[in-house]
């Protein structure tokens, strides 16, 4: 045999040890190939596809075939061979617009079209007699309209020269300036309700005749929030007395904040109360950051269930305070699990086959269609249907959570999906421990939405005073809307009555749940 020419056994171990790095460079490149193809169709997606969130799914009830999920298939593999559900639609009913017949919020004019004289003769000779009427109803709208109001003030005199005599001032808002009450209420729906900014209204007021700086404006605003801080404050201190709340953030960006250059991100917080406590309240809280010290500032005295997102200021706080108790977002792990299936290849999406990131859809739709059954029930009656109904669901998407841990790349959106299950699942299920708990933090998210998209006409607040004033005045005007009342006939009425009042007396009686429409029309 020829030696002189065959390898050595050092050299083989060589060729095998780069061989063995080769293949896991390949594995890490397909790996890291699998992720940007992720994140390529999920950045489509959010382009070009739906923006909802909904999720019709390829099985309504839960399968109990899905539980068993197979522990050795490949991790790589996205689908599983299930059977299919189908699942039945159901078609939201539409709800009934209200008829103007029925309106009893708008104000009314009659216009009577009767016939001519000569039209009530008939042709034969005879008066036409009057057999009834017909009714018909139409809706005008009167844009905006400025008007000056004269305040005269006749004065007295007396010969033996004991001085004038004039009747006093009424009090206004904002003393010395020309806002009544009207306008404050005005320009504070039209920003802080309708998202219009201040310059916008300029323009508007221009066109009604009048013209009014936004600098202007922006002082108004300022000073309008600190005389309406004392309802605020009544809402704070009966916002703090209620044993379940809801919590969420988002950046505001101030240009003049002290000590703080204007590219730094500041944060307005959001606070309310839960579905089922009655009278609603939603606060804002303008702060300079996301740390856990706002919250306990804020809520202080504040004893219970705290509903929030994963954000670790919130488990500071829980940490920090052992009388709040955090319940989690079930809608949060559903968008990510919905993210991970929008991500998938489309033919993998229309696959017959129920894919992992359908499953735990499922699941959690079961859990939704639970809620949607029981909404309109007592607190009681709540809480014994999740214990009967909802707790089975959550016990087998834990079962199946901790099965998929060890098959799905954790660095893939699926795997994402599935360590935020599992991390958060203590606060997940939490909301099973009350009738007054929701499944999911939407409503604190549907309460900062107005404060969103006015951000996004209005982009920035020029100072601490201005965002703290938004913060107040957003409060007033989600928390009106939410007990029924409309914000401009309340401001209205609130901004008449409190410079009518002394110093520290009690605003309970101005604040919305203590108050109707026809209260306040009354006034």
């Amino acid at each position: 045999m020829d030696t002189k020419h065959s390898p050595s056994s050092s050299s083989i171990e060589a060729l095998q040890s780069a061989n063995e790095h080769l293949e896991l460079q390949l594995i890490e490149l397909k790996a890291k190939l699998a992720w940007y193809e992720e994140q390529y169709r999920l950045f489509k997606h959010k382009q070009f596809g739906a923006a909802s969130e909904r999720y019709e799914g390829q099985g309504l009830l839960f399968n109990e075939a899905e539980a068993e999920a197979i522990e050795d298939e490949e991790p790589t593999e996205e689908d599983e061979s299930q059977t299919q559900i189908v699942s039945t639609h159901t078609r939201k009913k539409k709800t009934a617009r209200q008829s103007l017949k029925d309106n009893t919020t708008l104000a009314r004019s009659v216009d009577t079209i009767d016939l001519a004289e000569c039209d009530k003769l008939c042709g034969c000779g005879l008066q036409r007699f009057p057999m009834g009427e017909e009714i018909s109803y139409k809706l005008k709208v009167v844009p905006a309209q400025a008007e000056i109001i004269e305040i005269h003030r006749p004065k007295y005199g007396c010969s033996c020269e004991d001085g004038i005599k004039i009747a006093p001032m009424p009090k206004m808002p904002i003393p010395k300036s020309i806002a009544t009450a009207e306008l404050l209420a005005w320009i504070i729906t039209s920003k802080y309700c309708d998202g219009l900014p201040l310059y916008r209204l300029g323009f508007i007021a221009k066109r009604m005749g009048v013209e009014i700086a936004r600098a202007t404006m922006a002082d108004w605003m300022i000073r309008s929030a600190l005389l309406l801080e004392r309802v605020y404050l009544a809402l704070v201190a009966r916002m703090v007395e209620q044993t379940a709340l809801q919590a969420d953030e988002t950046p505001i960006q101030v240009l003049d904040e002290p000590e703080r250059n204007p590219q730094s991100k500041s944060c307005m917080w959001v606070y309310r109360t839960t579905g089922m406590q009655g009278s609603p309240v939603i606060l804002y809280d303008y702060q300079t950051g996301r740390g856990h010290e706002h919250p306990d500032a804020f809520l202080q005295g504040f004893k219970g269930y705290l509903q929030c997102d994963g954000m670790s200021a919130y488990k500071a706080l829980s940490e920090k305070r052992q009388s709040i108790r955090l319940v989690g977002c079930m809608a949060h792990l559903r968008r990510k699990f919905k993210e991970a299936l929008d991500a998938m290849p489309k033919k993998d999406q229309q696959a017959k086959k129920i894919s992992r990131s359908e499953q735990a859809l499922n699941m959690i739709r079961n859990l939704y269609a639970i809620e949607q059954r029981i909404k309109d029930k007592s607190e009681g009656e709540r809480y014994r249907a999740r214990q009967e109904e909802s707790k089975p669901v959550l016990d087998k998407l834990k079962q199946w959570l901790d099965k998929q841990q060890a098959l799905v790349p954790p660095k893939s959106l699926l795997g994402k999906a599935i360590t935020y299950g599992q991390n958060q699942w203590p606060y997940l299920v939490r909301y099973l421990e009350s009738g007054l708990l929701d499944i999911d933090n939407n409503a604190a998210e549907r309460a900062i939405k107005p404060f969103v998209i006015g951000r996004k006409n209005w982009l920035f607040a020029h100072s601490v005073k201005g965002a703290r004033a938004s913060a107040i005045l957003y409060s007033l005007v989600e928390t009106a809307k939410a007990n029924g009342l409309e914000p401009y006939a309340w401001l209205t009425y609130v901004l008449k009555q409190l410079p009518e009042m002394e110093a520290g007396s009690s605003v309970e009686h101005l604040l919305p749940m203590n108050l109707t429409p026809a209260d306040i029309s009354k006034a």
